[in-house]
């Protein structure tokens, strides 16, 4: 799809996407020929401009049918980021099913809510958003006959935001894919050359450690999930120095469970299906580097991935047994379906000895309880550094993917005592609640004292309808969320 700034040399449209706020103001940025019924809806009453309206229209041109959809964006002072995102991505969703070839999008009709770069650039990434299909394994495939957008706008760094957009979508796109591979595809080792290849593209150093090297590390917690799978766990580096005069380097650890059954702990049958998606956050890290690389962050990143699959088998680690991590503090693992939390802990220990990251945020489709607390649109985020979650937070609003801070409750972290060893893996048989903080506390035992921030993204990584911005599958949550802190953080 060639997304491109309106000429007039480019008008042969065959759907018309026109904004409206609640004023429903009809401007000259409109074709003359749509304006007699578009005017007619709005006066008739059947379009009201209201938050995320849509209200499709047919009209014959010069013998051709021309789709015109209007997409209302509420009003001015309730209008966001989010909003406007979702708004756009019902447009471009009913001009898909329309079958457009050619759209044309009237910014300027309301150009007065569209005036902020963020809101212009998220605007333009919802295009191939809302356009993605997964189809590898589709024998017959209807493809998308949407072959240009042109956005007709005088905004006056809409270039660079259509840009910046472009690498973001292809990189959440990225994600999306790695996620969406089923689990015979998509193993350690097949990831680990997916990140290779984005390396390649981007002119990045990507290491791969391989199991004995990574037992001469002692990152035996990591090693132990990978145990009872016949496909041998990767540990993925990935190293992008925009700003090499900066000794800061902010160290991205994604939870690379390429297959999660829960072990011994077996998972119900009824979620095994999608286990595949348990990589999510690795899948957002690969994608988050791509953008900052494409996009000449001056800042310094290295992506720490532990690729493993937790399976069963005669060789599986069994609940019960002692684990020394790479840290040197030995965990008490009594729950195999808490397993992310035990690669985390070693690929951290790994990025901040080996890599010396100066700052760790981890993402990870970690616990169940992060979506019955938040529900399945916002991820959960626990910090040890209030600029990190500062950056969180205004990076959300941004890239369009909620946060909410929960917190590291100390007062929680007595039931992750052990009597046999330093820690337990879980807090399995207590009643304490509290699942989603309980893995962060975890986690934070293993960043020795670096500015620290978790990113649970067990609600957001999936989705099991279709979304204006997302077909059933994997969502890509989190790449754009990375890329924006990192953005924050290098200005």
């Amino acid at each position: 799809m060639e997304l491109i700034k309106f000429t007039e040399k480019n008008s042969n449209y065959d759907a018309l996407i026109i904004p409206f706020g609640r004023e429903l103001n009809l401007t000259t940025s409109v074709p003359e020929e749509a304006k007699e019924i578009v005017n007619a809806a709005v006066e008739g009453g059947f379009f009201k401009g209201e938050e995320a309206e849509i209200y499709k229209l047919s009209m014959l041109t010069k013998g051709r049918i021309q789709n015109i959809v209007l997409v209302g964006l509420g009003n001015k002072d309730e209008i966001n980021n989010r909003s406007s995102f979702i708004a756009f991505s019902k447009a471009y969703s009913a001009c898909k099913k329309m079958k457009a070839r050619i759209i044309r999008v009237v910014l300027d009709n309301a150009k007065e809510y569209i005036e902020d770069y963020d809101v212009v650039e998220k605007i333009c990434e919802g295009t191939l958003l809302a356009d993605y299909e997964f189809n590898e394994y589709k024998s017959e495939v209807k493809p998308s006959t949407i072959e240009r957008v042109e956005f007709d706008t005088t905004y006056d760094r809409f270039d660079e935001a259509l840009a910046e957009a472009k690498v973001c979508a292809e990189s959440t796109i990225l994600a999306r894919d790695l996620i969406n591979q089923p689990p015979a595809f998509m193993t350690p080792a097949q990831l680990a050359e997916e990140a290779k290849n984005v390396g390649e593209e981007c002119n990045i150093e990507v290491m791969i450690i391989h199991k004995p090297e990574a037992e001469e590390l002692g990152m035996n917690a990591f090693l132990a999930v990978g145990k009872g799978s016949v496909n041998s766990p990767k540990v993925i580096v990935m190293k992008y120095f925009g700003d090499k005069d900066n000794e800061d380097i902010i160290g991205l650890i994604g939870k690379g469970v390429m297959y999660d059954s829960g072990g011994y702990c077996l998972k119900p049958s009824a979620s095994l299906h999608t286990m595949h998606g348990d990589m999510s956050g690795a899948a957002a890290v690969i994608g988050a580097i791509r953008a900052i690389a494409k996009m000449g962050l001056k800042a310094n990143v290295v992506g720490v991935i532990a690729a493993c699959e937790n399976r069963i088998s005669g060789e599986a680690y069994l609940p019960g047994d002692i684990l020394k991590s790479m840290s040197g503090k030995y965990i008490e693992m009594n729950n195999s379906d808490a397993e992310g939390r035990l690669t985390l802990a070693d690929a951290i220990t790994y990025a901040i000895r080996e890599q010396k990251v100066t700052k760790v945020i981890d993402i990870a489709t970690l616990t169940g309880a992060v979506k019955m607390a938040l529900g399945n649109k916002t991820a959960g985020i626990i910090s040890n550094d209030e600029e990190l979650v500062r950056f969180a937070q205004e990076a959300s609003e941004i890239a369009c993917e909620k946060v909410w801070r929960l917190p590291a409750d100390k007062e929680l972290r007595h039931v992750l005592n052990s009597s046999i060893a330093d820690l337990k893996n879980s807090a399995i048989g207590t009643t304490v609640g509290g699942g989603t903080i309980l893995g962060g506390l975890f986690i934070q035992e293993f960043v020795e004292d670096k500015p620290w921030l978790h990113i649970d993204i067990a609600g957001t990584n999936w989705t099991h309808e279709d979304l204006p911005y997302c077909p059933k599958g994997g969502i890509g949550f989190g790449t754009s969320l990375l890329y924006n802190i990192v953005k924050l953080m290098s200005k």
